[in-house]
C-alpha cells in the first residue's frame, strides 16, 4: 500500500472519529451553538485533518529522497534560503512518524521537495510512492 493511500485512509478513520465524539458527547449539537457554528467546525476540522495530511505526505516524499540521497539534516538547511532560527529542519537520520506541525512549515517542506525530486530523477532513484 503506498504512503499516499495509507495517510488517506488514517484522515478518514481520524475525521470519522471526531465525528463518533462529536455526535456521541453533543459537543456541537446545533441546539447548543447554533447551525452556523456547527456547520463550520466540521469544515474546520476537516479542512485541518486534510491540511495534516498534505503535509505529511510531503515530509515523507522529503525524507525519503533525503535518506536516498544520502543527505543529513545541516545538507537540507543549507538548501533553504530564508530558515529562520525557531524552525528546525527535519533530520533524515531520524525515524520520524509525522511532519514537525509547529516548528517547520509546510512552504519548507515544499522548497525540499523541489530540489530533492529532480536530484533524485538524475541520480536514478525510484520515484516516491
Amino acid at each position: 500500500m503506498s504512503t499516499k493511500s495509507k495517510l488517506t485512509i488514517i484522515s478518514i478513520l481520524t475525521y470519522c472519529a471526531f465525528i463518533i465524539l462529536a455526535l456521541s458527547f453533543n459537543f456541537l449539537s446545533p441546539a447548543k451553538i447554533g447551525i452556523t457554528w456547527t456547520i463550520f467546525w466540521y469544515i474546520a476540522v476537516a479542512l485541518i485533518i486534510y491540511y495534516l495530511r498534505f503535509k505529511n505526505l510531503v515530509f515523507q516524499e522529503v525524507m525519503y529522497y533525503s535518506k536516498a540521497l544520502g543527505l543529513t539534516q545541516t545538507d537540507l538547511a543549507k538548501m533553504l534560503p530564508n530558515l529562520k532560527q525557531s524552525q528546525v529542519v527535519p533530520d533524515p537520520s531520524k525515524r520520524a512518524i509525522i511532519a514537525p506541525i509547529f516548528n517547520f512549515p509546510l512552504q519548507g517542506l515544499d522548497i525540499l521537495n523541489s530540489k530533492l525530486a529532480p536530484m533524485a530523477k538524475e541520480k536514478g532513484i525510484q520515484p516516491f510512492r
